[in-house]
């Protein structure tokens, strides 16, 4: 008869899950021993929290959960950071860790946490799995990261209970996934359609409750139709930012020059919230601004907005409106922005007095590096640059920490990313302040065979931090330290890299990193900047 940690670890790779994202602990030896015979890889990390952001994007890209693990206790508590990122970034997360033993007196206090109580808000499925059906909160959590909206799941194995032989009762099958009538998407099309016939501006936002599978109808009714469309962050490449077809407005979501995006959407008369999801936005517009929601799921942390709501299946509702003929037409009502926008992205306005333009940053690696690039960023100002000015052109390649904006996120994601695609080539886009939170997993990179290329831009400050505190007439403290040399953290891990100071030099950088990654070796890019180059933009 199976154990316990054998049914658990065939039950995941059931689930296409192929590998695991973790660190190791006297608690869990049992359960790792098991993903290794059931062929799971097991990737071992220097900090749960990348464990978990590097696992939550692999499992999407992978169309299937994440796994992390971690032992009881400090690791347990580790988890934090990913499990409420993939909570509001709708990322398919499963995390186990181990747990003291049910049998063990309550007095036995040492690392006892409420891991239950503690996770339970923040988690689409919590359970613990004991000897008895061990299979079905496995495939309950899996269901839960798996479903549309996306999150987190968490389970508790302890030591005791993983070497037991498994003792079964009942043998349920997952959930099947419960299909719209198409009757529902021709009706959701025909209401969407007469909306649009009386708008003037309209503006449709993609959002991250749109699958990536979608992209292809998507786009051919966006470019029949001729709608103007803006993005959130991570939506980005579900429509092609330099495809002349499509009427392409720019990214909301309060990235760089949100200034210019907010005064877009509040001049248009309509928005169509397509997959849209205000986790991802900063502000209170999606409360006051007329929006039709054209949604298949609830939104981040199960919200379901109360009025104005079309629910149908995307695949469905576009395949409908592929049948209709536009209801009008639309001759760029948003060109004066789109001009502005262009022109900020070529360093013409909006840019720095003297020294380098961070826009000039973005165009000298979108340059060099293919389309298919896929490009994780880090929180910061240069967050707000990649998040506004990298051209995504192909689903599923640019991802951030939006919903939760937690630091430490570019990195892990990258390796994720890699891991996942590892034809693709990936781009890390971080400040030296997120860098050096997480620098070290460059030797994680270098051993699992992740060669990223990783953009630092030292600024040798929190920038975004500090300007905000000096728009408040704050003086400045707590928010700048001295210089970190990239290049020399990254040759101490085992990778290469170099510096580059000007476009010209970093677009030469670009080209000798996709080189050596090509050659299997991670490659570091430090940029240094001044602070203040990003004002006029952030």
């Amino acid at each position: 008869m199976a154990s316990v940690a054998e049914m658990v670890a065939q039950e995941l790779r059931a689930a296409e899950v192929d590998r695991a994202f973790g660190l190791p602990g006297g608690e869990v030896l049992v359960l790792l021993d098991a993903l290794r015979r059931a062929g799971i890889a097991f990737t071992l990390c220097r900090h749960e929290a990348v464990a978990g952001t590097a696992a939550a994007v692999y499992g999407k890209l992978r169309r299937t959960a994440g796994v992390a693990v971690a032992t009881l206790g400090p690791g347990a508590a580790n988890l934090m950071l990913p499990l409420a990122n993939a909570w509001l970034d709708r990322e398919p997360l499963l995390a186990i860790t181990a747990d003291l033993p049910a049998t063990w007196p309550l007095t036995h206090t040492h690392q006892r946490l409420p891991l239950h109580d503690v996770y339970r808000p923040i988690v689409k499925y919590g359970a613990a799995v004991t000897p008895l059906d061990p299979h079905r909160p496995v495939r309950q959590a899996l269901q839960a990261c798996t479903s549309e909206p996306h999150g987190p799941a968490y389970l508790t194995l302890s030591a005791e209970d993983a070497g037991q032989p498994a003792r079964l009762v009942t043998r349920e099958e997952p959930a099947n996934r419960e299909l719209r009538p198409d009757d529902d998407a021709r009706a959701a099309a025909r209401e969407l359609a007469e909306r649009l016939a009386t708008a003037e501006r309209p503006l449709v936002l993609v959002g991250l409750g749109v699958r990536p599978e979608r992209a292809p109808l998507l786009r051919r009714w966006l470019q029949a139709w001729r709608l103007p469309v803006a993005v959130t962050p991570k939506a980005k490449g579900l429509v092609d930012e330099q495809d002349e077809a499509t009427d392409f407005v720019g990214v909301v979501g309060g990235m760089a020059i949100d200034d210019l995006m907010v005064e877009a959407l509040r001049r248009a008369d309509l928005l169509v919230g397509f997959g849209f999801d205000p986790v991802e936005v900063d502000k209170t517009w999606h409360a006051q601004l007329p929006i039709v929601w054209v949604l298949e799921s609830a939104q981040a942390a199960g919200v379901l907005p109360r009025r104005d709501v079309l629910l149908a299946d995307h695949g469905a509702l576009l395949a409908a409106l592929d049948e209709l003929a536009p209801p009008r037409r639309w001759e760029r009502p948003f060109g004066e922005f789109q001009a502005e926008r262009a022109a900020i992205a070529a360093g013409r306005s909006r840019a720095p007095a003297e020294g380098l333009a961070p826009v000039r940053i973005v165009e000298a690696l979108a340059r060099v590096l293919p389309a298919e690039t896929i490009v994780t960023t880090d929180v910061g100002s240069h967050k707000y640059l990649f998040g506004q000015f990298w051209p995504s052109r192909q689903p599923e390649t640019f991802w951030m920490s939006n919903g939760l904006s937690g630091m430490g996120y570019g990195l892990a994601a990258a390796i994720g990313a890699k891991l996942a695609r590892p034809e693709a080539p990936v781009l890390a886009a971080l400040g030296d302040g997120g860098f050096s939170m997480v620098c070290q997993e460059l030797e994680t990179a270098r051993r699992v065979g992740a060669p990223i290329i990783v953009l630092v831009i030292a600024d040798r400050s929190y920038s975004l931090i500090r300007i905000g505190q000096e728009n408040r007439g704050l003086p400045r403290y707590g928010v700048d330290f001295e210089p970190i040399d990239s290049v020399l953290v990254a040759q101490a891990c085992g990778c290469a890299g170099t510096v580059a100071r000007t476009a010209e030099e970093l677009a030469a950088a670009a080209e000798q990193a996709l080189a050596a990654t090509r050659s299997g070796l991670p490659f570091v890019i430090e940029v240094p900047l001044d602070p203040e180059a990003y004002r006029p933009i952030v």
